[in-house]
């Protein structure tokens, strides 16, 4: 029995990889509303971006105001992990957590 590619795949509106921005802003002494002003944006424009799935370069550009590196704002795999991402399959977002996941997807596409 094959794998649906839709059953690894998030609800709508919910982040593929989760953030921690506040947490790294808070670290480096800065509110939300200071990384917002740095960036030339409103505080409720950089919430609203940040809700979901942002944008690379959104990403990036909070980074940058934070002096830090991209993957810093992410919340890190789960201890013992060995493989945690997310891959495009046709446009959709697919969330693998283990060699097993990547495997069934993997199968699940070659009898697509």
């Amino acid at each position: 029995m094959g794998l649906s590619i839709k059953t690894l795949s998030l609800p709508e509106n919910e982040q593929i990889m989760p953030l921690k921005v506040k947490e790294v802003a808070k670290s480096k002494g800065m509110t939300m509303k200071q990384v917002a002003e740095a960036m030339g944006i409103n505080h409720i424009t950089l919430s609203q971006s940040l809700n979901g799935n942002p944008t690379l370069s959104r990403l990036t550009e909070v980074a940058e105001v934070l002096g830090v590196d991209v993957s810093e704002l992410f919340l890190q795999p789960r201890a013992g992990a060995e493989i945690h991402g997310c891959i495009f399959v046709d446009g959709d977002p697919v969330v693998v957590n283990s060699k097993e996941e990547l495997m069934k997807l993997a199968k699940a596409l070659e009898t697509k």
